[in-house]
């Protein structure tokens, strides 16, 4: 048993001999590595906070109802180059439907698409541009580049099915974003004024069926169900 335990001691010491060298190097790889990952964490939370502190003055314009100051404020810092990411996203957003309510639709049109592709993943930031882009093309009469839009905004963001066994017993998925009905609602009405019955008779049911505890747009469905 000694022997044994000998052998295995100089066998544990010859590995260390051989491989100690290389086994430092992995641990200060691995560590240089954490340390590395730490520090780009840090330094993300510091690039965000700068980010969000450039459109500081335009939110505070916004909250206090100078949108046109907003405005200024928010065009200023896009076009400075110093926004980017999610914060080059939302004063986009914000800029874009400024210029939606002063009817400036094909500058509200650039910003929306500004800030749909600047939005990442961030469904919130994402469905705003994309229902701000079909509501661009509604005012525009382009009819199909908005249900285009639309159709991939419920696509993207619809969750919910329908199944009330399974709303019941709260299994039901719920929707990313809260404007789901309204954009079906949208799709109903843009597909009639193209002329789709079928469609528009189709998404005004699907709509009744899965938000049919939505008084205000069943309504509507019904209403329009009923007309047809």
């Amino acid at each position: 048993m000694a022997n044994e335990s000998n052998n295995n001691q100089s066998e544990l010491k010859a590995f260390f001999v051989q491989h100690g060298t290389k086994i430092a190097v992995a641990f200060v790889i691995l560590f240089a590595i954490i340390a590395g990952i730490v520090q780009y964490k840090e330094a993300r939370k510091v690039a965000a906070a700068e980010q969000s502190e450039l459109i500081g003055m335009g939110l505070t314009y916004l909250y206090a109802g100078e949108k046109d100051s907003a405005l200024v404020e928010f065009e200023n810092k896009i076009a400075s180059g110093k926004l980017e990411g999610l914060a080059l996203a939302k004063a986009s957003l914000l800029a874009a439907n400024i210029k939606y309510e002063k009817r400036d639709y094909d500058g509200a049109a650039l910003l929306f698409q500004n800030s749909l592709d600047n939005a990442g993943s961030v469904a919130l930031v994402r469905s705003a541009a994309m229902h701000g882009l079909a509501a661009v093309k509604m005012e525009k009469g382009d009819f199909s580049a908005a249900a285009n839009f639309l159709e991939k905004y419920i696509a993207e963001f619809g969750k919910r099915t329908g199944d009330k066994e399974d709303r019941y017993q709260k299994d039901e998925p719920a929707d990313e974003v809260p404007m789901v009905a309204d954009a079906m609602w949208k799709l109903t009405l843009v597909y009639q004024q193209l002329g789709a019955s079928d469609k528009a008779k189709a998404t005004a049911e699907r709509l009744l069926h899965i938000y049919g505890d939505n008084r205000a747009f069943a309504d509507k469905a019904r209403k329009f169900l009923a007309a047809l």
